[in-house]
């Protein structure tokens, strides 16, 4: 497909120019740490220096190129996996790989809007992203009132969860060079699929923890089968960083030429394929549930991102492992499949969530303080057939609604609604793009409902990421289409002009 005509319409970082003097100058200068400290370190500690002194220098010639942003394709291949290998220290972590990454993209952001032309942002997202901002003034201002140890690491986990997102995604509306990289992210997106259908195959048949967290255990049916979690400490988090992206697989292969070689075929259909088994490997429910009216939506829908063919099968596969597990393995499908006792318990805990916000109705319990609050205090604790309450809120909505209260509740949902509504009116200018937005929308709500994801940083991190790169070919193609007409006064289009 061509995405663009007018080529004004793609960013442009800069050019290269010359590096080279700058190259040796950078090789020069390592030489001298190099010198005093390797022979002083440890094997390994020389090692790890050695290496993180490489790729400062690689960082440092990437940016003097213009071309930090092929580092984003490559983020997105592996960033799961840097949270086991690249945080120090492993408790109460200093550097991590995200942290690094996010802080060079701010830098990135500053250079490039010097000298580079940045994708608009429509009166609807920036009126969203004011909101956001007014929703995280509330979560500090719930922190506010308890001790700085205690509420040290829930700044962090602010910062981590909901802040780095919003920037990263910023970055994607209007900075990420799309067109030079689209290809580029297809790979990695396909990639990223790859491995966590890899890593959680080999969990599920081997029931070995891959990557064992120090407060992270492995979970496990009533019949004893892991649900494996790949390189993530959580089964949902798995599920659904690789539901996203097999839609995000899909969309890119839609913006791509329509004949590509067989190499980049069968990388595509094997990213989809493994991304989508990656996303059933937990055994998580709620993504079923959640796939059921994107299923209906696509199916109905004039421009399918996928087609009924293929949602036949999909839903055909997980039908047929749903009969198999009955008929061989009748307490996996009882555990899985039939018992009411989730349900159950999810009704408790929303009764004893009602019960915390009864008390902290405006601003909250605070944020990330509701399981200690909770916990402390047994009057709160629910029962519902029997089955008790998790002192955990387990729905995203709740999770806001307990910790930064009705006003913290009323930014967020805000904030939501006006960036849908931003996709919305420019969903015209390629009908694929908003569905594909819809559908991951829809992926993070509805399994949000059924468990509390709303601060899970690995989660919200590529999914804005995603809905930054949906935002920006939108707006793009929508005034790629306007320019067309205001160049052609006579011909009559039926393409929507979108104002923005």
């Amino acid at each position: 497909m061509e995405l663009f005509k007018n080529p004004a319409a793609a960013p442009d970082v800069g050019s290269p120019g010359t590096t080279r003097p700058l190259c040796w100058m950078l090789v020069f200068l390592s030489l001298v740490p190099t010198a005093i400290v390797l022979p002083m370190a440890p094997t390994k500690i020389g090692i790890a220096i050695l290496a993180g002194w490489i790729v400062l220098i690689w960082i440092a010639i990437t940016f003097a190129r213009g071309q930090f942003h092929y580092v984003v394709p490559m983020w997105v291949a592996v960033y799961p996996y840097c949270y086991y290998f690249f945080t120090f220290p492993r408790e109460r972590s200093i550097f991590t790989v995200d942290r690094a990454f996010i802080v060079l993209l701010v830098i990135e952001m500053l250079v490039i809007s010097r000298k580079a032309f940045a994708a608009p942002l429509t009166r609807d997202v920036r009126i969203s992203a004011y909101f956001w901002g007014l929703y995280l003034l509330v979560c500090i201002f719930s922190l506010a009132g308890h001790a700085p140890s205690e509420a040290l690491p829930f700044y962090r986990l602010l910062v981590e969860g909901m802040l780095m997102p919003a920037l990263l995604g910023l970055y994607a509306m209007r900075y990420f060079p799309l067109l030079k990289d689209l290809q580029k992210l297809h790979l990695g997106a396909c990639l990223l699929g790859l491995g966590l259908c890899i890593t959680g195959l080999i969990e599920l048949t081997t029931e070995i923890d891959l990557f064992p967290w120090n407060e992270s255990e492995p979970m496990f049916t009533d019949t004893h089968l892991r649900r494996a979690d790949g390189p993530f400490e959580q089964q949902v988090v798995l599920s659904m960083v690789a539901i996203l992206a097999f839609f995000f697989i899909i969309y890119l292969r839609r913006l791509m030429p329509h004949r590509i070689s067989l190499r980049q075929t069968l990388l595509h259909k094997t990213g989809a394929v493994a991304a989508f088994t990656a996303a059933l490997i937990p055994l998580n429910r709620g993504l079923v549930f959640a796939l059921v009216p994107i299923a209906v939506v696509d199916s109905c829908s004039r421009h399918r991102l996928i087609s009924r063919r293929t949602w036949a099968t999909l839903f055909g596969m997980i039908l047929l492992a749903a009969v198999a597990a009955k008929l061989l393995d009748p307490r996996l499908y009882d555990d899985r499949v039939s018992s009411p006792d989730n349900v159950y318990q999810r009704v408790a805990q929303h009764m004893e969530t009602l019960r915390v916000v009864h008390e902290y109705p405006f601003f909250g319990v605070g944020f990330g303080l509701y399981h200690d609050v909770a916990s402390r205090n047994p009057r709160y604790m629910a029962k519902w057939k029997g089955i008790e309450s998790m002192n955990y809120p387990h729905n995203a909505l709740m999770t806001v609604l307990s910790e930064e209260g009705i006003v913290g509740l009323l930014f967020y949902v805000v904030a939501q609604v006006f960036l849908v509504r931003a996709m919305w009116r420019i969903r015209k200018a390629y009908p694929p793009g908003w569905l594909a937005f819809l559908y991951c929308f829809l992926v993070y709500v509805l399994i949000g409902l059924d468990y509390g994801t709303v601060y899970f940083s690995d989660i919200n991190l590529f999914y804005l990421f995603i809905l930054g790169v949906l935002y920006q070919l939108q707006i793009r193609m929508a005034h790629e289409q306007e320019f067309a007409v205001l160049n052609s006064p006579n011909q009559s289009s039926s393409l929507q002009v979108v104002e923005c």
